[in-house]
């Protein structure tokens, strides 16, 4: 072994001790080339702040870093012409590697360089490069330990060195679960969304939650130590919050990817949706129903709006009567009503009540009670105009059309629906002898089919 490698096999002995994270990729006696790399973190003496705009975080530590090295061994120590070095890093700009590399060079290169008055073929170069990068980075970098990002992407990469560094963190941390009961280290754990930042070990997170999952047990699919209170979509002041609310899990469902098979996850988002479309239609009959082509609910993004669209199989349908849709003139058959006690409450509360008249408007659209209240006066109106002496006019005792005499017998037809009626009773009348009913002795309306009519002696 030559006296050049001795001090070199000696420094990497050494560093090997002080940095147990130091990997060497082949020995001295056996290469020129000696290639490794070191996992190190720059040392921060306070905290750094780092800003965009009116954004702020508050950074405690970086994240590690990694230097690649190269080392020829018969050049070492010589830094600019023995030593290859590379830097590797989340979060370092192009600029941010050069200037500490530059600054490296600027340090070192005079007492490494062996044409140089103050040259030493002893320094031990690789220790003083690790010891550099470590605790001199941060005075290069950032001023004052601040840094001003020019653009919102640097300022996002910033954001992820500090989740990083906190579940770097949270991994040396002993924490409980909240199933098992067990401490466990935090490499081990899974924190919850939840406002608690509860933690469950993967072990029980693979069969916790799975089961529940499986068991269609979706509402208690969530941090088992936060208290729930199911949410009463009466306090919903607008349709989009009730929906926002309803359909936004208590675990997202991108939580579970990575730690649950494909299959539970996409069961877990198709029960969530279907049990969350099925509370809402029952709270708002008007808000969803199930797609008649592919089967699968659809949510109104308008609870007025008749036209839907299936995300999944893109049919568009008609809301009332399920069919293709067929525009907005064509009128079809309503397959809800709303309550007429519903009708009247709203027709009757005013400024005062505004509180409750939001709640029907949520659960039922503003435009569907609006129409149904001025149907349900229409039709107050048609009722009084009725009953009035000398009236003119009837309903249709089967589709409650309106309908006025103006001339003839009082044996009427509907011209909607076709069925026949008496005009004086609203009886209906028998379809193969609608004049039975005129004929008959004990018949309130014997003997008076053409009362009534101009020209009879009963006008």
């Amino acid at each position: 072994m030559t006296k050049s490698k001795l001090p070199l096999i000696e420094e990497l002995d050494l560093l090997k001790d002080m940095y147990p994270e130091l990997q060497i990729d082949s020995e001295v006696d056996d290469t020129k080339c000696i290639t490794g790399s070191l996992l190190f973190s720059i040392s921060l003496l306070n905290d750094l702040k780092v800003t965009y705009n009116e954004k702020q975080i508050i950074l405690p530590k970086l994240l590690q870093e990694r230097i690649v090295f190269n080392v020829d061994v018969q050049l070492y120590p010589d830094l600019r012409r023995g030593l290859t070095l590379r830097l590797e890093s989340q979060w370092m700009s192009h600029d941010d590697k050069s200037k500490l590399l530059n600054a490296l060079h600027a340090e070192f290169d005079e007492v490494t360089d062996p044409s140089s008055t103050i040259y030493d073929p002893s320094s031990p170069i690789l220790m003083l490069t690790f010891g550099f990068l470590i605790y001199d980075s941060a005075s290069i970098l950032f001023d004052d330990y601040k840094k001003f990002c020019s653009t919102e992407e640097e300022f996002e990469l910033y954001r992820i060195v500090q989740a990083g560094a906190l579940e770097e963190k949270r991994a040396r941390e002993n924490f409980d679960c909240s199933i098992c009961m067990e401490e466990k280290k935090g490499n081990k754990m899974i924190e919850l969304p939840c406002e608690g930042h509860h933690h469950l070990c993967r072990s029980c997170t693979k069969t916790y939650f799975p089961k529940m999952i499986e068991e269609g047990n979706i509402i208690n699919v969530r941090c088992p130590e936060c208290k729930f209170e199911e949410y009463d979509m009466n306090t919903a002041n607008s349709f989009q919050m009730l929906k926002e609310k309803l359909f936004r899990p208590s675990i997202p469902f991108e939580f579970f990817e990575g730690i649950l098979t494909d299959e539970v996850c996409e069961r877990y988002e198709k029960l969530f949706y279907e049990q969350a479309a099925i509370k809402l239609s029952k709270h708002s009959p008007h808000a969803c129903c199930i797609c008649p082509s592919c089967k699968t609910w659809c949510v109104k993004d308008d609870l007025d709006e008749l036209m839907i669209v299936c995300n999944k199989c893109k049919f568009a349908f008609c809301f009332d009567c399920l069919h293709s849709w067929h525009g907005y003139n064509n009128r079809c058959g309503k397959k809800l009503k709303i309550p007429l006690e519903v009708i009247e409450e709203y027709s009757d509360l005013g400024s005062d009540h505004m509180v409750r008249k939001r709640q029907l408007e949520v659960k039922y659209g503003k435009r569907i009670l609006e129409l149904e209240v001025k149907e349900y006066i229409a039709d107050k109106l048609f009722d009084m105009a009725i009953e009035q002496e000398g009236s003119n006019l009837q309903r249709c005792p089967k589709c409650r059309l309106v309908i006025q005499r103006s001339e003839g017998c009082n044996k009427m037809k509907c011209a909607v629906c076709g069925t026949s009626f008496c005009f004086i009773c609203g009886t209906v009348l028998d379809p193969n002898d609608p004049y039975e009913h005129f004929r008959e002795t004990e018949s309130s309306c014997y003997a008076r089919l053409f009362e009534g009519m101009p020209g009879s002696q009963d006008e």
